[in-house]
């Protein structure tokens, strides 16, 4: 991980200095992905410490502010709050993985319908290949709240399903 840390108008000490890598350091355990970098800001003024930075992972960027009477407090702040936003950001992606809430962790087979992850999942599972219009067609033919196919024409993995309106949706992966 990169770590860029500046200080305008005051010096760190080297306790200070080797608190404030800690408290950065600690952060990747409640990271989801490897942390690319983390630019840290700390101002002085007016006999307070202001800490306020960024934290980049692969796609997605945090950002949060502290503030004490000592830099070390206002650090501490701001690695809570990144914290915080770390593990509310690491729940969504786990959500999503484990097919929480009838999300895409549901499939056909054989016909009937599928919950669980891929390690459960039953051996005749299989994803067919078909155009949207065969998808579609067989997708109307059952009462599934959605059917999860290979698009032939794109080679990407696609959704049917019902929308609220009661007409039928489509929508693929982006595999880029």
């Amino acid at each position: 991980m990169q770590k860029e840390i500046i200080t305008r108008h005051f010096n760190l000490g080297e306790d200070q200095e080797a608190m404030v890598d800690e408290a950065i350091d600690k952060l990747e355990r409640f990271s989801p992905r490897p942390v690319q970098s983390v630019k840290l800001t700390i101002i002085h003024e007016g006999g307070v410490f202001t800490a306020d930075g960024v934290l980049h992972l692969k796609n997605h960027e945090f950002r949060a502010k502290g503030e004490g009477r000592e830099p070390e407090v206002s650090v501490v702040e701001f690695v809570e709050s990144l914290r915080k936003q770390l593990a509310k950001f690491k729940g969504k992606i786990s959500g999503k993985q484990k097919g929480e809430d009838g999300g895409l962790g549901k499939a056909m087979v054989d016909g009937e319908a599928f919950i669980g992850d891929a390690d459960s999942a039953p051996e005749g599972f299989v994803l067919r290949d078909m155009d949207v219009t065969a998808a579609k067609d067989t997708f109307s033919g059952n009462d599934q709240p959605f059917l999860v196919f290979r698009n032939i024409d794109t080679s990407r993995v696609g959704v049917i399903y019902r929308r609220d309106d009661g007409e039928i949706g489509h929508m693929e992966s982006n595999n880029d």
